[in-house]
């Protein structure tokens, strides 16, 4: 959960157009070209980057808030109003005040409540990517992801969040995991273990030598030990939720 929210801050102050409608539309087609709205797009980049699609998207994409909530519906998380709603919840806004599904406008990220109030990092509300503190009387309900979390044992595996994930200066709490697994195999090229949460040229050293170790050659952007992840030695390194 922490990571998802953590994914969110990092796109505070996004404008348009941006790197998550490009992201959205290179994996969804020609049907989200332009200024689209991106919301819940953002939901959705924010799971995949983070490596919670499975809790928030379950494994797909979601551009339409409609079809997301009643995704959260099928499967039993959804909740009405803001009874119980907490931190890491994805809330669904219906400026009608109806609260019925099929009149939803928009979604954010929850980071916490008071009250009748909740508050949340939300894309593509006046065009931005920002925090606001939200009502009851706007909110048609909230879905509740059944994030992992880790126990002190290796129960939760973050999924391979894509290669587009893994950019000079990104942070996350992903990030300095992978870091930490890279040290236990025995594939420590860093120069320091301070600011491990930030990819850097650090990471790619190490990452090729894990790749070179799993029987990948070649060392050259975009050959098989170019020291970014791809999905198979992603998932042969079994980097732990946090």
């Amino acid at each position: 959960m922490e990571d998802m929210i953590s994914q969110a801050e990092a796109d505070l102050g996004l404008g348009e157009p941006n790197k998550i409608q490009k992201w959205y539309r290179d994996r969804n087609g020609s049907a989200y070209n332009g200024n689209f709205p991106w919301c819940d797009a953002a939901i959705t980049y924010w799971a995949w980057h983070s490596g919670n699609q499975d809790a928030v998207t379950f494994g797909g994409d979601f551009a339409l808030t409609t079809a997301h909530a009643h995704k959260f519906k099928t499967k039993g998380q959804w909740h009405v109003d803001v009874a119980g709603i907490q931190r890491g919840d994805i809330v669904f806004f219906d400026w009608g005040g109806t609260d019925v599904k099929s009149a939803i406008d928009h979604v954010g990220l929850v980071t916490g409540a008071s009250g009748s109030t909740v508050y949340t990092i939300e894309g593509n509300y006046d065009d931005v990517c920002d925090r606001h503190a939200r009502h009851a009387d706007m909110i048609a309900g909230y879905g509740r992801p059944a994030y992992v979390h880790s126990t002190g044992h290796r129960t939760g595996l973050v999924a391979f969040p894509g290669r587009s994930f893994f950019v000079m200066g990104r942070r996350s709490p992903v990030i300095a995991a992978m870091h930490d697994r890279l040290v236990e195999v025995g594939c420590n090229h860093y120069e320091t273990q301070t600011n491990k949460d930030l990819w850097g040229t650090g990471d790619v050293r190490s990452y090729s030598a894990w790749q070179i170790k799993n029987g990948f050659q070649g060392t050259a952007a975009g050959q098989d030990a170019d020291g970014t992840p791809g999905k198979q030695t992603w998932d042969l390194l079994k980097v732990p939720r946090t």
